[in-house]
């Protein structure tokens, strides 16, 4: 066994990525959205500490509740960063091919074509992650390892849901109304 498997398998022993991985992930994102929407001012203090409550509340409740989110979202990350790593090396490859690339890629991403894309590539790695089935059919329970839900109400998954469409009718809207910088 390689020394990164190892770490990799004490992360998992220590919980890294059933609540810390999603936790900083997830105060990361909404940070960035803070910032660029501006919703409350351009304080750094501010935004850092309410990303840090969101982030809190988010991850804090499934395991009051007692719902285990770790492998979905991991799995949900993982994938986009493929998708990531994916789209960076075409943009990469195609610089050999295009004399002025950064023209063709800000015409394109000024559409709002780019903008549904990116919502379609969102839904793809939503459904095939599992999160899209644990949002709808409910929550694998910690503690008895089931995929179906556990125990948990039907409040807690449209809370959830309200969450996920109000981060898109947040991202939607400072997409359309103060334009792609």
């Amino acid at each position: 066994m390689n020394p990164f498997e190892l770490v990799a398998e004490k992360l998992i022993d220590l919980g890294f990525y059933d609540f810390l991985f999603p936790f900083i992930i997830t105060a990361a994102i909404f940070y960035g959205l803070l910032r660029k929407t501006k919703l409350l001012g351009e304080s750094v203090t501010i935004n850092g500490v309410l990303a840090i409550c969101i982030a809190f509340m988010l991850f804090g409740f499934p395991k009051l509740v007692g719902v285990a989110l770790g492998t979905p979202l991991s799995t949900f990350f993982t994938q986009a960063t493929v998708w990531i790593l994916m789209i960076g090396m075409g943009v990469l490859i195609a610089g050999l091919f295009y004399p002025d690339l950064t023209k063709s890629l800000t015409e394109m991403f000024t559409r709002r074509t780019a903008l549904y894309t990116m919502i379609v590539v969102g839904i793809v790695l939503l459904i095939t992650s599992g999160l899209l089935t644990i949002l709808i059919g409910g929550f694998p329970s910690e503690a008895s390892g089931d995929a179906g839900g556990a125990g948990v109400s039907s409040d807690v998954i449209i809370i959830i849901v309200a969450l996920i469409i109000f981060i898109i009718l947040i991202i939607v809207a400072s997409a359309i109304g103060g334009g792609v910088e």
